[in-house]
């Protein structure tokens, strides 16, 4: 049995808002049907229709990203109806769509999608009075601005968040989040899969010969040899304790295990490690094609355990 997905939190807005809309603009179907409105009444029902295919394509695939564009369209061609079938005090509806906009869709689509509104809506109102034009115009633009900005700061403050979510406290480094979102990632991409396990030999003995805080001082300096040692697109990850793990884009077996014989005798010959009497244990493989993840990353995890128990400071290379 396939477990339910759970849905994100911008996923039960998005369906909520279409929901509300189909709602309110059915009974406003209704309501012009029994005024004998009827051009209006096929445009509200079009627009119904249009909702509930939204709706229901967004409620199987639990992918509401092509929603929330339809909204955001639909929430500033909806003003631009209203103002244009009721008149300019009708307006009132550009706030709440201009807000709605920034909040569903990336800052710059937003802002590109809410200048075409405003341009369209500036044309509306040309034969207001001066005065009503000036107000409009000077309360849309402060909106809008406040939108943008916030935004923007949203968006910053998202990327931190994320940041902080996929990074270790302590060794600054990539964590065990972040390791397994960028798994899936590579997978998911068909892109080739190398991985190289690491385990910090003696480490034990550093924390209690010298206490926890030495030890992570410790920790984090064998962690800053071990970076050093890769490229942009080798990425380490702490999986917890003293337990990392190399992750590979782009590369053959050749430079892989080419990649594992460097950092191992490299490390062993740091000053950090001759101090502390510290080695690697390594276990290197590549997913095999059609393999799964939590397989492949088994076998790994079978082959450096062996390497720890058969003396550890050594390389295992996975056959495959």
């Amino acid at each position: 049995m396939k477990g339910t997905v759970k849905r994100t939190e911008q996923d039960i807005i998005v369906l909520g808002l279409i929901g509300i809309y189909i709602i309110a603009v059915g009974l406003l179907g209704v309501y012009r049907m029994w005024r004998e409105e009827y051009a209006m009444m096929i445009l509200d029902w079009s627009l119904v229709a249009a909702s509930i295919v939204i709706f229901i394509y967004g409620w199987r695939s639990h992918n509401t990203r092509l929603a929330s564009y339809y909204v955001s369209v639909l929430a500033v061609i909806g003003v631009e109806l209203t103002v244009a079938f009721k008149g300019i005090s009708q307006i009132l509806w550009a706030y709440p769509a201009v807000a709605l906009v920034f909040y569903l869709l990336p800052p710059k689509h937003a802002i590109v999608l809410w200048s075409i509104g405003l341009a369209v809506l500036a044309f509306q109102i040309m034969e207001a009075s001066l005065i009503d034009i000036v107000l409009i115009s000077s309360t849309l633009i402060v909106t809008s601005s406040f939108c943008v900005l916030f935004a923007y700061k949203m968006k910053h403050q998202n990327e931190n968040l994320r940041k902080i979510a996929r990074q270790d406290v302590m060794t600054k480094i990539h964590n065990r989040r972040a390791f397994y979102e960028d798994l899936k990632k590579l997978k998911s991409s068909g892109e080739s899969m190398n991985a190289i396990f690491i385990d910090l030999d003696n480490f034990k003995n550093v924390n209690d010969r010298l206490g926890h805080v030495e030890g992570d001082l410790v920790l984090q300096l064998a962690t800053d040899i071990i970076n050093k040692l890769l490229k942009s697109h080798q990425r380490l990850y702490r999986m917890g304790g003293d337990e990392f793990v190399v992750l590979t884009q782009k590369m053959d077996w050749r430079d892989v295990c080419h990649l594992s014989h460097n950092v191992h005798q490299k490390f062993a010959n740091s000053p950090l490690a001759k101090k502390h009497e510290l080695t690697l244990s390594m276990a290197v493989g590549s997913r095999q094609q059609g393999e799964p993840s939590s397989q492949w990353l088994n076998r790994l995890d079978s082959a450096l355990y062996d390497a720890k128990k058969k003396g550890r400071n050594q390389v295992v290379f996975l056959s495959d």
